[in-house]
């Protein structure tokens, strides 16, 4: 895991944590991607209601008299 150099006049440290970093890296790609999808998964779901809504709310461009009385 950790691996010393030894040379004249430098003090050097070599920390490996390839593997040990890896499992959070996946786990860190992993939430992205959930959060990444429950946005787009709301914003369907808002984009849905609000063309429901609209549709429910539009007057008839032709009103007869006999509608309007």
């Amino acid at each position: 895991m950790m691996t010393f150099i030894t040379q004249t006049g430098y003090a050097t440290a070599v920390v490996n944590f390839t593997n040990d970093l890896s499992s959070l890296l996946a786990g860190l790609m992993g939430m992205t991607a959930i959060a990444a999808v429950m946005i787009a998964v709301e914003i369907m779901r808002y984009q849905a209601t609000r063309k429901m809504t609209s549709a429910a709310n539009t007057v008839p461009t032709t009103i007869t008299y006999q509608q309007a009385a």
